[in-house]
């Protein structure tokens, strides 16, 4: 099986570690180089072609949005992931448009890296699958069905898939100001502690965001809304 190559581009050396730490525990995959800077990042490009890179935004010698639209005209076989602390309406926007796979917002989290590498690499096995798409292929692979998320036969043990909908109807509802765990759990009748295993197994896979918070008593809170319903900070 070919292994999908990987070049982490990021300029802190020891998130760029974690990266590769991490990509490197996840079958099937391979990173064939790290750059800690935009000018480094062009040069690894032009030699290694990799199928997928995992980029900042902000460096010291440029901006990784910029970079992303380089990538987009010169390296059309080569995706993106934008791995950041950027949390800008506007940057996450142009990303979107710059067709990133995904956006990961920084402190990285194993379980939420994890899962989308692998959705990368089902996403490159179907594409390699196909020859004639339909709507329901099309729709697959924009990830747009979020049925895919709760079918039964896929679910971790402790996790319904009535009552999954459930939540992330809720969650959807609520606007960008996000909900709690233990307000979505009142508005469907689970405790909170319940409530928010749904929520963080959500999280993990990439179909919302989670925030922390502090109340008024100054306690973090865990604060959940949808990707696109993000408030701008």
């Amino acid at each position: 099986m070919e292994l999908i190559q990987i070049v982490i581009i990021e300029d802190d050396e020891k998130i760029a570690e974690i990266q590769r730490i991490f990509t490197e525990k996840i079958k099937g995959f391979t990173v064939t180089g790290i750059a800690h800077s935009i000018e480094e990042g062009e040069e690894m490009l032009q030699i290694l072609k990799p199928h997928l890179v995992l980029l900042d935004i902000f460096f010291p010698d440029g901006n990784g949005l910029e970079l992303l639209w380089k990538i987009r005209k010169n390296y059309k076989k080569t995706d993106i992931v934008l791995i950041t602390a950027a949390k800008e309406r506007d940057i996450f926007q142009e990303a979107l448009r710059g067709g990133v796979f995904d956006y990961i917002l920084k402190p990285l989290n194993f379980s939420r890296f994890q899962n989308m590498l692998n959705r990368y690499a089902e996403h490159r096995k179907k594409l390699q699958k196909i020859t004639k798409i339909n709507q329901r292929d099309v729709d697959i692979l924009l990830r747009q069905e979020k049925k895919e998320v709760s079918h039964k036969n896929d679910l971790p043990k402790g996790i319904d898939p009535i009552t999954l909908q459930k939540i992330i109807k809720i969650v959807e509802t609520v606007g960008s100001e996000g909900i709690n765990a233990e307000e979505a759990g009142g508005k469907i009748g689970v405790s909170r502690t319940t409530s928010r295993r749904y929520l963080e197994y959500l999280v993990s896979n990439g179909v919302i965001t989670a925030d922390l918070f502090y109340g008024t008593l100054g306690r973090p809170e865990r604060n959940y809304s949808t990707i696109s319903n993000r408030p701008k900070e």
